[in-house]
């Protein structure tokens, strides 16, 4: 496996005011405006978080600590070293080098792919790709929710890969993956035990839209322009869903490639995971405003697929001017984690960190979970 050191390096001197890193995050934000001329979701960087408690995941820090500090510190100021070939502990988080300031030391190298564990060792991870010479190709990287496996783009294989961090083992995928396929709008999905990946590429020339058992090398083809929400563990479905300015479809597609779909009576592209039982899925409430074609309305949709039923209910416990931009894995039978930014006037803006709630899906309320030094982390189990 290669380093994208070099290449990355050549990038920083030949055009050392440009950060790739937000090049790349910028761009993708224009194409998904395009798409649904929603300006409340414009971010294109997600949140997730695991925790403790009766979830059967590992325990994490509080929500006032940070795994790393300062607020959004400097890629270039913070002690790094290589992934170790094993014996790595669960993933709290992982995030692109960025190198935006001139005074960014020669050595900088930005979109390169760093994890950070919940013990606060930091790590480069030179065998994912991050951002590709011209920095208009993305390479993926995708947590469980306990963070102990990782999946991510392979540039030296021109596959997928997924490793168990603590043993060091890489499954790789059956399918020979060019970088030129990933040229587009990248959904990368990884099931809570690391077995199954799905990965659907919009705006490629060449479609890309398939499920992986990286054990068995099975593959299933998915729909084309659907895009995957969530991945379950062995003999359970692919959640995958379409949208309209009116209303959007959810479809179960099983590892037969038999599948079942739902119509929701609302636009909307921003969903949860499916529930662990496969009973429901949630997204984030969507209403038509005179300023804004669609707008989020501060209140979680809930579609129950077993009775067909849909209701929504409020969000409550948020900061005034904080609105969920991302829903997650479920932490228990009635609980998403969702990511938050703040808002103005329906609007985004800017954040230095990534924060993540927990919301009870029948009754709104929303409780902290943790705060992240970067505004770009991307940390495991949020549906991006």
């Amino acid at each position: 496996m290669t380093r994208l050191h070099d290449t990355l390096h050549r990038i920083a001197d030949e055009a050392p005011a440009v950060d790739l890193a937000d090049r790349a995050v910028r761009g993708s934000r224009r194409r998904r405006r395009r798409r649904t001329a929603l300006a409340a979701v414009a971010a294109v960087v997600v949140g997730g978080l695991v925790v403790g408690g009766g979830t059967g995941l590992l325990p994490f820090r509080q929500a006032h600590d940070t795994v790393a500090s300062p607020v959004n510190p400097r890629s270039w100021e913070i002690e790094s070293s290589p992934l170790p070939d094993r014996g790595v502990g669960p993933l709290a988080y992982a995030y692109l080098t960025s190198c935006p300031d001139r005074d960014a030391p020669p050595g900088c190298e930005s979109g390169a792919w760093r994890v950070v564990t919940r013990d606060g060792e930091t790590y480069d991870v030179p065998q994912a790709m991050g951002l590709s010479d011209t920095g208009e190709i993305h390479g993926p990287v995708v947590i469980t929710p306990d963070g102990r496996a990782m999946a991510y783009y392979s540039r030296q294989d021109e596959t997928l890969k997924v490793r168990d961090l603590e043993s060091g083992k890489e499954l790789s995928a059956p399918i020979r993956i060019e970088q030129s396929r990933l040229a587009g709008e990248v959904f990368l999905r990884l099931s809570d035990d690391g077995r199954h990946l799905a990965i659907t590429v919009f705006g490629a020339e060449k479609p890309l839209a398939v499920s992986l058992d990286m054990r068995n090398g099975r593959t299933t083809d998915l729909p084309s322009g659907w895009m995957p929400v969530s991945v379950a563990n062995d003999g359970g479905p692919v959640t995958v869903v379409k949208w309209t300015d009116t209303s959007s479809t959810v479809r179960l597609i099983s590892p037969r490639g038999d599948d079942s779909a739902y119509v929701i009576p609302e636009y909307g592209q921003e969903f949860s995971a499916l529930s662990p039982d496969g009973r429901t899925i949630v997204k984030i409430g969507m209403t038509p405003s005179d300023d804004l074609p669609i707008r989020a309305d501060g209140t979680l949709g809930v579609y129950d697929i077993a009775e067909k039923a849909w209701s929504k209910v409020e969000i409550r416990g948020l900061p005034e001017d904080g609105v969920v931009m991302r829903l997650g894995h479920w932490l228990d039978g009635t609980t998403v984690t969702a990511r938050t930014v703040v808002s103005s006037d329906g609007h985004r803006r800017d954040n230095d960190t990534t924060t993540v709630y927990a919301v009870n899906v029948t009754t709104g309320q929303a409780r902290l979970l943790h705060t992240y030094p970067f505004p770009n982390a991307m940390v495991p189990g949020m549906v991006q």
